[in-house]
């Protein structure tokens, strides 16, 4: 009786240690999010609205997975964008992390040009501590959870999409929100040449070595296009 006890002890720690470490992203119609995680990254134009999701209801994509799109905007003007997401294991020295990356291209193929601004938003699915903006970065407690590659003009604490909110800058005195479930969209206003094309990058963590906790910079010293370009390979000889 003992050895059962014990082993279905191990066996829960076994299950509540893969819970706690999810390996993951999950996609859905507006964004994407980390399996586990209290918060989705979603996305949304002042100018466009979308008009494809390629995503319906959740779908995982567990590493080397290749590029995905999520989701297409458009407005009648011609301007169009879209969402691609992948995730990649990416050596960090002695230990491996599990990263989703994301591109949002935006694109005019018009022959004027095109104005509009982009909302990326941590929207909270339970309650966040301490959630903080620097260096055009997202962090909860401490921890980055969303870096962008393209300097934003600053971040929003909104109770909707483009809602009119004094601007948090990119220094270190960003506020923070405490229990709460209010989002936080960091804001890029765009202005694209006719026969323009722009791309943001994202970078998100989604397992992390034991141990291990990047700042801030390490995250700026990968590229986007490499990740993509990465899982794309290794994504091809599963």
């Amino acid at each position: 009786m003992r050895r059962i006890v014990i082993g279905a002890w191990l066996l829960l720690c076994t299950l509540t240690a893969g819970a706690e470490e999810p390996s993951s992203v999950l996609l859905f119609d507006g964004g994407f999010a980390p399996s586990g995680a209290n918060f989705q990254v979603t996305f949304g134009f002042s100018d466009m609205t979308a008009v494809s999701k390629s995503v319906v209801g959740r779908r995982s994509l567990s590493v080397p997975a290749p590029a995905e799109s999520v989701l297409a905007w458009s407005n009648a003007e011609g301007a169009a964008a879209r969402l691609e997401v992948c995730c990649v294991q990416h050596s960090m020295g002695l230990s491996d992390a599990t990263l989703a990356a994301a591109h949002l291209r935006i694109t005019n193929p018009t022959d004027h040009p095109f104005k509009t601004s982009v909302a990326v938003t941590i929207a909270p699915s339970g309650s966040i501590h301490a959630l903080a903006f620097e260096q055009h970065a997202f962090l909860i407690e401490g921890h980055v959870v969303l870096v962008s590659d393209t300097p934003s003009r600053g971040a929003i604490l909104a109770e909707s999409p483009f809602a009119p909110r004094p601007l948090t800058r990119t220094g270190r005195r960003a506020c923070r929100i405490g229990e709460r479930r209010m989002p936080r969209e960091m804001l890029f206003d765009l202005a694209l040449a006719p026969g323009q094309t722009q791309v943001l990058g994202f970078v998100c963590p989604v397992r992390l070595s034991k141990g291990t906790e990047p700042k801030i910079d390490f995250y700026r010293t990968l590229s986007v296009e490499e990740l993509f370009a990465q899982a794309e390979k290794e994504g091809a000889g599963k």
